[in-house]
Parts: structure tokens; C-alpha cells; sequence
């Protein structure tokens, strides 16, 4: 039988994974819409470039939810909050 320590680390680290896939998912989408939405216009107007500006931002914001997944999975695994807890 597990200590219940490590069901609950287990469960935060599940947690924190889905919601590091989901957010990453979300923002592919949300590129793939304004993608679609881009090549929709004229490539010269201002809204186009907008577009392409908030294209970029968006996925440029995915290593940083990489990072903050690794950081995260790193607490976990250190036990912080567990220790935290016992105060």
C-alpha cells in the first residue's frame, strides 16, 4: 500500500500535466484561428499584420508553459508543499 504522501504527489503531478496540455492546446488553436483568420484577408492590410503579431505572441508563450510544468513537476517531486503543509 502507498503512503498517502505519494497518491497526493501523484495526483498534483497528473494535474499539473493536464493543465500544461490543455493550455498548450489551447494556444495552438487559438494560433490556428487567427492563422486561418489571417490568410483570409489581404496580406497587406494593417489587420493582417495584427493577426500575425498575436500569431507569434501565442505560440511564443509555449516554452514558457514548458518551463513552468518542468518547475512545477520539480516542487512536486521535492516534496515542498508537503512540508509546507505540516506547518
Amino acid at each position: 500500500m502507498k503512503p498517502a504522501n505519494t497518491d497526493s504527489q501523484a495526483v498534483r503531478r497528473k494535474n499539473a500535466i493536464l493543465g500544461a496540455v490543455s493550455s498548450g492546446l489551447l494556444r495552438l488553436t487559438a494560433a490556428v484561428v487567427l492563422m486561418w483568420l489571417r490568410f483570409s484577408l489581404d496580406p497587406s492590410r494593417f489587420m493582417a499584420k495584427v493577426l500575425l503579431v498575436l500569431i507569434v505572441l501565442d505560440l511564443g508563450s509555449i516554452p514558457f508553459i514548458l518551463i513552468s510544468l518542468k518547475t512545477r513537476l520539480k516542487e512536486i517531486r521535492g516534496g515542498e508543499e508537503d512540508a509546507a503543509s505540516q506547518y
